[in-house]
């Protein structure tokens, strides 16, 4: 099985939820994601803002990240589950990029740090794969372009004496 991977769920939340309904609407996301076998490895709280347009009567929203370790079945699940939840106005989950980390995790940089690893591991690969790649590629048109070269050189001849017999 592969390395498990580092996903960020991005939400907004109804802004008029008291804070306790909206503690326990996180714990209970959290809850979901350990329950399915994934790994919660924090959330980040943005309070209440302006929304950049206006969604279902919404003009304001509290924004939300919860970083999770996890499969793409825990991903449906929790869009699935976002989805039909009345307090979540808008929610999207990516794959996050470990070195963005909003806010950094606290008692979690090891976490961060292996996950960072495993991209840099998993980016030196292609790399590496890609460049035996190209270099195979590349043997190929070399010696291509070289009859090339020699099927020009032949049409050059004929064309220095062809504007000359037009003269």
């Amino acid at each position: 099985m592969s390395e498990p991977t580092l996903y960020e769920a991005a939400y907004i939340l109804d802004p008029s939820l008291e804070d306790a309904e909206a503690e326990e609407l996180m714990a209970s996301l959290e809850q979901l994601v350990t329950d399915l076998g994934g790994e919660v490895v924090g959330t980040r709280d943005f309070r209440t803002r302006r929304l950049a347009y206006q969604i279902d009567n919404f003009t304001h929203g509290t924004y939300k990240l919860l970083y999770f370790f996890g499969d793409g079945e825990i991903v449906t699940e929790l869009r699935n589950e976002m989805s039909i939840r009345q307090p979540i106005i808008r929610s999207r989950v990516f794959v996050a990029n470990p070195r963005a980390v909003v806010g950094g995790l606290e008692g979690e940089e090891e976490a961060v740090e292996q996950a960072i690893e495993a991209v840099e591991a998993a980016e030196a690969s292609e790399a590496a794969d890609e460049a035996v790649e190209t270099a195979e590629v590349e043997e190929a048109p070399a010696e291509e372009a070289v009859e090339t070269d020699e099927a020009e050189e032949a049409p050059e001849a004929d064309s220095d004496e062809t504007p000359e017999a037009e003269e």
